[in-house]
């Protein structure tokens, strides 16, 4: 290892650059062998990547991928008003017919994950953190995103959190929930108020995506009163881009 670098940080920059020399999902032992690196070390890595949203795990196949949050983690640094991708060029465009706040979400296991956050224009606004993580049914975004399971895989979903959550935590009502995805399933989107944040509001609905035929939720945030102002507008406005999409 060259002077002065961290072992760490090196180990994490190879894997992903690992994954985008093959541009597939792998397992461990093929991770491994691309890293030349003791398997424990690798296990505990990607373990820790899982466990942050950076890379996704699929059970079936026990394999690891990069998630989309890594791909939209460096995009500032790029982003040329006329040369965008489609996914991110839409994402601005959402923010500049409603100037509020724009989330791109992914799920997480028993969360969801915000993948990507452009704050609102207006100096009052909801603007949660990228990377933010909330549990499914708290979230308007979370709702949206199990739209895509069956009831009773989401009934399971719940049960398993609230039996791994501590004391006093935001249990899930689990019929409560299912009837909320029931309406966000029928009507293709979902709108709530005071769910995870007092005061403010989350219209949202579901975009496909070229990452690996992922759907991801995409969401506009703000205070109810703006919220429910521009209503038709902002749910117009999110529904036309998940349609170019």
């Amino acid at each position: 290892m060259e002077h002065g670098m961290v072992k760490s940080a090196t180990r994490v920059f190879e894997l992903l650059e690992a994954f985008e020399a093959e541009r597939r999902p792998l397992r461990i032992a093929e991770i491994v062998a691309l890293l030349d690196a003791p398997q424990s070390s690798v296990s505990m890595l990607v373990k820790t990547l899982v466990a942050r949203g950076y890379m996704d795990f699929e059970p079936i196949s026990r394999t690891y991928c990069p998630s989309a949050r890594v791909a939209f983690l460096g995009d500032w640094t790029t982003r040329v008003p006329e040369h965008r991708g489609e996914l991110q060029q839409a994402l601005r465009q959402l923010s500049d017919a409603t100037s509020e706040t724009v989330i791109l979400a992914r799920r997480s296991g028993l969360f969801v994950q915000y993948v990507s956050v452009i704050k609102s224009q207006h100096a009052l606004s909801f603007s949660p953190i990228s990377g933010t993580k909330r549990p499914l049914h708290h979230a308007a975004l979370g709702i949206m995103l199990l739209t895509q399971l069956d009831d009773d895989e989401i009934g399971r979903l719940l049960r398993c959190y609230n039996a791994e959550t501590d004391p006093g935590g935001l249990l899930a009502k689990i019929p409560d929930t299912i009837r909320a995805v029931r309406q966000a399933r029928a009507q293709g989107w979902y709108e709530s108020a005071n769910l995870a944040t007092r005061g403010a509001g989350v219209i949202c609905t579901l975009l496909s995506t070229p990452i690996r035929g992922q759907r991801l939720g995409v969401g506009i945030g703000a205070p109810l009163d703006r919220l429910q102002l521009e209503r038709k507008k902002t749910l117009t406005a999110i529904r036309e881009v998940a349609a170019l999409l």
